[in-house]
């Protein structure tokens, strides 16, 4: 009875974030269209500097990006949450590269949002 009880106090809770975690693993963009905010700021290495996108552009944008560079997963490194925001940091996987994922989320009246990406 004790042993049931600290393993059931050691299973993890799903976080608000893991459904968009599994969106970017599986790269389906048509699901993680409903998490970007209505203004994302976005860089991507093929762009130069940060600007401001809708959410459609900022959709597409990554989408593009998984595209031209075959990413076939990701890894998420860490999650760290701050007051109304949320840091989400990973690894974007192809076959000739890995790159540095990072998302700001904010939190709005329903859930978190994607205010910022970045690739690098």
């Amino acid at each position: 009875m004790v042993l049931f009880a600290f393993l059931s106090v050691g299973v993890k809770a799903q976080t608000d974030t893991e459904p968009l975690v599994q969106h970017l693993q599986t790269a389906n963009f048509n699901k993680l269209l409903s998490y970007w905010d209505t203004q994302v700021e976005v860089n991507l290495p093929n762009l130069l500097g940060q600007k401001q996108y809708s959410a459609s552009e900022a959709n597409e944008m990554l989408r593009s990006f998984f595209s031209r560079n075959n990413i076939i997963g990701f890894e998420k490194n860490a999650e760290r949450k701050v007051g109304t925001t949320i840091y989400l940091t990973g690894k974007l996987l192809s076959e000739n590269a890995k790159y540095n994922l990072t998302i700001l989320l904010q939190e709005n009246k329903q859930r978190f949002t994607i205010v910022s990406v970045r690739v690098s």
